[in-house]
């Protein structure tokens, strides 16, 4: 429910704030006023598209705050408009995106304008209109619905994507085997080239490396006088006198460790040498190798690793194609299992679907003759569509017929203005029951009505708000006379600018207004006994 609303710089409103009762608000005024002005200021608060060109000329914002409450729990939510261009939305004074404003404020206030008569003739919104008469039943059914649904077309769009690819895969079958098998050619092996490198450079500097292997291993070991020889004689000298000292004896054992390791490296040198055996054909057959393999890394701008993964691929892409056959097949198992699933739910969901609008349409047909149609008669008609959509595969229209012996007909080829308007007050009635929302506000729901039937619409409107709380913006005297908290709305001009206010109405005041409304004067006697006297006869 909405307490308060403060609206600053907005349009021609300059400053406007005041207080809503918690049944029926009636908001009056004459034409250019500003009702619809307040009106946008409300919607754009509650996270409709916000336009800068009513940020109030002179100024650098506009700035809009409703205060209430949503499920008893306290609410303020403001919206400033930057003439600049951006708008920032704030929900208990935390800032918010205009998504997250629209999903807090969708069951917590509903408006009705004009456009909504447009909904309820298009017959693609009947199936959701219908839906939300009752939604506990049928909204867990259609949620899983729609999960069947998109599951369903994924699995579809995988199979469908199967066929592409083979009908690109079989043209590319000979590249494929092609490229696979010139890869496959090369043997090529992780880190070949690196290796390959490295011996080259041992074959082209194999003389200086043999020579200093060689000269090396001489020194060691291959000489009469050689380090090894040299250093085997120490040891024995320091081993022979060891008994005399613990410090000779530690040399001894140190002189004769680093013996044996020099002689191992010795080793190890010969074995070197004898291996160093490389020709110009070695050199040959390798720089061969390495030409072969830098062509192909070049051909394809990848390393060898890289190479091999590509391999890989084009064995995979061969694999796929021999095995198209089995795998499509296992594909459409898949997505015709899906698709019975979601035939089943379907299914599941117009059973459920035919009893609500079977009780929507016995609801309307009580509701509509509430309103004055006299004989009138509401139907629901279900068609199967061929095919199944995340709602199923339910086609629904709604028919009516306003006069005895008058065929069904959809609502756009039969209702005039003013029945619209009393048959989206129906649904929004009946409907609304079924809703959590809290507040309503109708702008200019008397379009189209006058007299008896306007007093049909105030009595609907005043029985709604014994419910949750409306507010409703209109000129009819009949609707304000149900009012249990009335607003006058009135536009003055000073300096060149426009100033528009809004006044809450006693009980007196109300009586002048409504017999504004009636003559356009608030001081004939006439209009003031047949406002008194309206207002009587609407009085709970």
């Amino acid at each position: 429910m909405i307490d308060r609303i403060i609206i600053d710089n907005f349009a021609t409103i300059e400053h406007l704030s005041f207080d809503l009762g918690d049944k029926l608000n009636v908001i009056t005024g004459e034409t250019g006023a500003g009702k619809s002005v307040l009106v946008t200021a409300v919607s754009t608060v509650l996270g409709d598209r916000a336009d800068t060109s009513l940020v109030r000329s002179g100024q650098d914002k506009a700035f809009i705050q409703i205060a209430g409450s949503k499920n008893d729990e306290d609410v303020i939510i403001s919206r400033e408009i930057l003439a600049s261009g951006k708008s920032i939305s704030k929900l208990n004074g935390e800032m918010i995106t205009l998504g997250q404003l629209r999903e807090f404020c969708a069951d917590w206030v509903d408006i009705h304008g004009q456009y909504d008569n447009q909904q309820i003739l298009d017959p693609d919104n009947h199936i959701s209109i219908t839906d939300r008469f009752h939604s506990e039943s049928i909204a867990p059914e259609l949620d899983k619905l729609s999960n069947l649904y998109y599951d369903y077309k994924s699995s579809q769009k995988e199979y469908e994507d199967l066929l592409k690819a083979e009908a690109t895969a079989t043209q590319q079958q000979d590249y494929y085997n092609y490229e696979f098998n010139y890869i496959e050619s090369l043997a090529l092996n992780p880190g070949e080239d690196e290796e390959l490198k490295e011996k080259l450079i041992l074959i082209k500097n194999s003389a200086a490396i043999y020579s200093a292997v060689h000269s090396s291993y001489e020194s060691l070991y291959g000489m009469d006088d050689s380090i090894l020889s040299g250093l085997g004689k120490i040891s024995n000298e320091l081993s022979s006198v060891e008994s005399y000292s613990e410090s000779i004896g530690a040399l001894a054992s140190e002189t004769n460790e680093a013996y044996y390791n020099l002689q191992d490296i010795a080793e190890r040198l010969r074995n070197i040498e004898s291996s160093l055996s490389f020709s110009e054909a070695d050199m040959d057959a390798i720089s061969e190798r390495l030409s072969v393999i830098e062509d192909a890394k070049r051909k394809y701008n990848k390393s060898i690793d890289e190479i091999l993964e590509y391999r890989d691929e084009l064995s995979s892409k061969l694999e796929m194609i021999l095995n198209f056959d089995s795998e499509k097949n296992r594909l459409a198992d898949i997505a015709h299992k899906k698709r019975t699933a979601l035939e089943e739910q379907a299914a599941h969901v117009s059973e459920i679907r035919h009893i609500i609008a079977a009780n929507l349409q016995s609801a309307m047909e009580r509701e509509l003759a509430d309103l004055d149609f006299a004989n009138s008669e509401f139907a629901i008609d279900i068609k199967r569509s061929d095919e199944i959509g995340p709602l199923g595969f339910d086609k629904l229209e709604f028919l009516i017929s306003t006069n005895p012996g008058e065929p069904l007909m959809p609502l756009a080829k039969i209702a005039s203005g003013g029945e619209i308007s009393r048959i989206m007050l129906a649904f929004k009635h009946i409907i609304g029951e079924s809703d959590s929302v809290e507040t309503m506000i109708f702008d200019e729901i008397d379009t189209g009505i006058s007299g008896k039937t306007a007093l049909v619409v105030g009595k609907k409107l005043s029985e709604i708000a014994d419910h949750r709380q409306i507010i409703s913006v209109t000129h009819l005297p009949q609707i304000a006379a149900y009012g249990d908290d009335n607003y006058l709305i009135t536009k003055s001009i000073d300096s060149s600018k426009a100033f528009t206010d809004i006044e809450h109405l006693d009980a007196e005041a109300k009586v002048h207004m409504i017999a504004t409304l009636f003559s356009g004067s608030d001081d004939s006697s006439n209009a003031l006994e047949a406002a008194r006297e309206l207002i009587s006869g609407s009085s709970r």
